[in-house]
């Protein structure tokens, strides 16, 4: 199953209605027994600028509480999630990328973590950072507000695979539908027990 970012002209910026669509098309692909991966990426070769700042600011309770059930469902999904980040994905949409559980990066594409510049913090983010990465990542990535372009990606263990940035989706459609092919539903069983494990741990 594809899920799009659809706002190309505005290089998939995000606004409530979008982010509020996303967190339903994740609940809608947890509940169809018949998706077994999903797909997430933007339209027109981007993946996200962020969030549109001609309609939303940061911290207002609309978009916080958009934003908040977003990652509830982010965390709660329980079937592989493959990211093609193509371009870019900025703050808000960085945080949605380094929640997929395999992320396809090109070559050019870059990642931003930057609202420490904006006098912001980051919570969802720190949130994905420290739950799949460590301190030192998380700090690195959030107090410098740097890009980190492909290659820098994938040596810090942020992407899985790089591709030239014209292949980034077909590189990350070719994983989603191998997850999806596994008998009986592996890849879903698989990130379940791996997700059950960590919460033992916790």
């Amino acid at each position: 199953m594809d899920i799009v970012l659809n706002r190309p002209e505005r290089k998939n910026a995000l606004t409530i209605p979008m982010v509020t669509q996303l967190a339903s098309a994740l609940g809608n692909a947890q509940e169809d027994d018949t998706v077994t991966a999903v797909l997430l990426h933007g339209a027109g070769g981007c993946f996200s600028s962020g969030l549109d700042l001609a309609e939303v600011r940061p911290g207002e309770p609309a978009i916080s509480a958009a934003i908040a059930e977003l990652h509830a469902r982010l965390a709660a999904f329980g079937k592989p999630l493959v990211g093609a980040l193509e371009r870019a994905a900025v703050n808000g949409a960085a945080a949605i990328a380094l929640a997929c559980d395999v992320l396809v990066v090109g070559e050019k594409s870059f990642l931003l973590v930057g609202e420490a510049e904006m006098g912001v913090a980051a919570p969802n983010n720190v949130r994905w950072l420290l739950a799949k990465y460590d301190v030192n990542q998380a700090l690195h990535l959030t107090l410098a507000c740097e890009r980190q372009y492909g290659p820098d990606l994938l040596h810090r263990g942020f992407a899985y695979a790089m591709e030239p940035d014209e292949k980034v989706l077909a590189r990350a459609t070719e994983l989603a539908e191998k997850m999806a092919s596994y008998p009986d539903g592996g890849g879903i069983a698989m990130k379940q027990a791996i997700l059950a494990h960590d919460r033992l741990n916790v």
